[in-house]
């Protein structure tokens, strides 16, 4: 009887449809709850990184699309730590104005990835870029931009690495802020 019914189960997932697939492998997701309910924030060092656009050749990038110009996201890798921006379609000259805040990993620079999000044929690298430990301690203290080569003749980014202000500095869950009143006071 149990093995008809594991043999049962077993066509079922097969001449089921899609979605009964992907719900299958959510439950697997829930059972993380533990580790989302749990870990903590992280409350070392912190970095914002912002990554205002990037200016690609026309020429050294017409084939990701062959009759538009690419539809452009930027990947920012730190450590164990990962964030995407939005895509910008069919342009060259992407403008993301994305910034985020990052945990900092005094021992690993900042890697940068430019892709071409295309759905049939799957995303394809333009460009990559990387500032090492040393660059991002020096950004971070003049708060300069910078212009970073994506490859030879194949484009730039421009990022602003800079420290957090001190009112998005993390100080715990229920601190409020000392600037903020309290509702009695008013």
């Amino acid at each position: 009887m149990k093995a008809f019914t594991i043999i049962l189960f077993i066509a079922l997932l097969i001449a089921a449809p899609q979605p009964l697939h992907a719900s299958i492998f959510q439950i697997k997701s829930i059972a993380d709850i533990k580790a989302i309910l749990f870990t903590r924030p992280d409350t070392g060092p912190q970095v914002v990184v912002e990554i205002v656009g990037a200016d690609l050749n026309h020429r050294a990038n017409r084939f990701f699309d062959r009759w538009s110009r690419p539809d452009v996201y930027t990947l920012i890798h730190h450590g164990s730590v990962d964030r995407q921006t939005q895509v910008e379609g069919n342009t060259d000259e992407p403008r993301f104005l994305f910034k985020t805040k990052m945990p900092f990993d005094k021992t690993m620079g900042l890697r940068f990835v430019v892709k071409e999000a295309d759905v049939l044929k799957g995303d394809s690298v333009i460009g990559r870029a990387f500032i090492d430990k040393g660059r991002i301690k020096e950004m971070m203290e003049s708060e300069e931009s910078a212009l970073l080569s994506l490859g030879e003749n194949i484009g730039i980014v421009k990022i602003r690495v800079t420290k957090p202000p001190a009112e998005l500095k993390h100080t715990g869950c229920f601190t409020l802020n000392p600037k903020v009143k309290k509702l009695d006071a008013l």
